[in-house]
């Protein structure tokens, strides 16, 4: 992906290291060095370390991406002891507040090299011994700015949560997500919990509006294409900055400049069909002649059903010649498996099942309350529409407006209205005909494409709010939804319950061994 806003993150950049660098010129000085040296970028780093007293090989670490984050920890902890800053309030603004700390230093009067606290037999004689308290407060300052530095920077942890990319990705997958092949994002709200950055704690807010940066994007050496998964803040998660809203994981079908049309659940891209994935899901209606259990579900590789709206009376009819009283279910699986499941003794039948009645559905963008665009779109049948790239300039008709509205207001904020087929800046002063794009949009499905909540129902993805793509999963425990006793699935609002089951002939199948550190397609 390109980067965005690129002169502005320079300019951020610089200013922080200006001023960093007004104070760390004056501990140069106080302790023997030239303090032109510290204005050196990189280069200043070995002279960093000489003052400190560590090994030569710690500038190794220093411009290795990922491993600098470790070692600027140290090299900043023994900075600061060098000059008697041991307080654990000192130590922390001067590791994590760095740029605001270092300036303040230089107008300390009383700032004075007591000694290079990078070596060990000066910290054995010079340091005293921390209390209990003091430690885990250490520890904890650790964690937090190298594992949040990491989550931040450079890679991020994913739980697969909903059953909408099965069979690919499974409930109790567990992903590593890269941030920086596809161009990493610098943190909007840059204020807030570290590690695992929740946008709440207890119902409140686990982040600070307090600085807020816009959105920025450094070079990547990978450029999103169709059928890529990728890692997404969920544009609907309204009420939230962009990145503490929902993270999502999806397929992307379409990427910004695609034309995306969808006839009898064949997606088509630029007229031509996109290539099925491996295991794509399907929905068959299963008929049973007692209850669905948890037992069927991790025995035949299913992580969750649903209770269908209706059943086709053709189907009815042909299961009352059976002479049994069947229940029916839907169930998401892919074809193979399916040939499978229909040999199962307590199953009566299986059937494709792509009927919907989507013409009931709320889809993009608002099919049921839209003025303009009324028409008959489902889940198998959507489209055509266009997904606007960077810098695409659009003339503005009433035909299009239903489609484009949501990312000219809501994304990028141009407050543009639109009355009797005309349209107006601002606040209807201005009238104008045509929009360039400031964003590129992306088009996000699931692989269990009936049992997916994703652009059909909430629309496209502004490149802002892309994080990053899965690499792999490292680890993976064997989730089934619950069941009550009358076979319902166990649902909490809108959320599915799952639990963690192994499978009744091995009681080591809780964890999916075959999934550990396999490679996301």
């Amino acid at each position: 992906m390109d980067s965005f806003n690129l002169q502005i993150f320079i300019a951020i950049w610089a200013a922080a290291f200006v001023l960093t660098r007004l104070g760390l010129s004056k501990m140069f000085k106080l302790a023997g060095l030239n303090p032109l040296l510290a204005w050196i970028p990189v280069l200043n780093w070995w002279f960093w370390i000489k003052l400190v007293d560590r090994p030569k090989w710690y500038m190794i670490g220093m411009v290795v991406p990922g491993l600098n984050i470790l070692f600027s920890f140290n090299i900043k902890l023994d900075l600061l002891r060098s000059f008697g800053k041991n307080t654990f309030w000192e130590q922390f603004a001067g590791i994590v507040l760095t740029f605001a700390y270092f300036p303040y230093l230089l107008f300390d009067k009383k700032l004075t090299f007591i000694g290079a606290a990078g070596n060990k037999e000066w910290r054995t004689e010079n340091l005293k011994k921390s209390s209990g308290g003091r430690e885990w407060a250490d520890a904890l300052l650790f964690a937090g700015y190298v594992a949040g530095g990491m989550r931040a920077l450079f890679f991020d942890l994913y739980q697969i949560p909903t059953p909408s990319m099965e069979s690919n990705l499974m409930v109790g997958d567990y992903l590593v997500v890269s941030r920086t092949n596809i161009g990493m994002r610098i943190p909007l709200t840059p204020i807030s919990v570290p590690v695992l950055a929740p946008k709440e704690i207890m119902g409140l807010k686990a982040y600070s509006e307090l600085v807020e940066f816009p959105y920025m994007r450094l070079p990547g050496w990978y450029k999103i294409k169709n059928n890529d998964v990728i890692v997404f803040n969920w544009p609907a998660d309204a009420g939230f900055p962009v990145d503490k809203k929902d993270n999502y994981v999806k397929r992307c079908i379409g990427i910004p400049g695609d034309s995306i049309f969808i006839k009898d659940a064949v997606v088509y891209v630029n007229g031509k069909a996109l290539p099925s994935v491996k295991k794509q899901q399907k929905r068959y209606l299963l008929l049973m002649n007692e209850f669905i259990s948890q037992e069927f579900l991790v025995n035949n590789d299913l992580g969750d059903y649903t209770i269908p709206y209706r059943v086709a009376p053709e189907i009815l009819e042909s299961t009352k010649k059976q002479g049994e009283m069947l229940i029916p279910y839907h169930i998401y699986t892919w074809p193979e498996n399916a040939d499978k499941i229909r040999n199962v003794k307590s199953v009566r039948g299986l059937f494709e099942d792509i009927i919907d009645e989507g013409y009931n559905r709320h889809l993009f963008p608002d099919t049921m309350n839209t003025a303009y665009l009324k028409h008959n779109w489902d889940l198998n049948n959507f489209g055509p529409f266009y997904l606007p790239k960077r810098g695409d300039k659009v003339r503005l008709t009433k035909g299009n407006w239903d489609w484009f509205k949501a990312a000219i207001n809501v994304y990028e904020k141009a407050d543009i209205s639109e009355q009797d087929g005309r349209f107006y800046k601002n606040g209807g002063s201005t009238e104008i005909t045509e929009y360039t794009f400031k964003y590129g949009y992306y088009w996000m499905m699931g692989d269990n494409r009936y049992n997916s909540y994703d652009s059909r129902m909430w629309g496209y993805v502004p490149e802002d709010h892309i994080l990053g793509k899965p690499l792999f999963t490292f680890f993976s425990l064997r989730k089934v939804i619950g069941i009550n006793d009358i076979g319902e699935p166990l649902i909490d609002g809108n959320n599915m319950i799952y639990e963690t089951k192994a499978k009744s002939d091995n009681s080591m199948s809780f964890i999916r061994w075959d999934r550990i550190f396999r490679k996301i397609e």
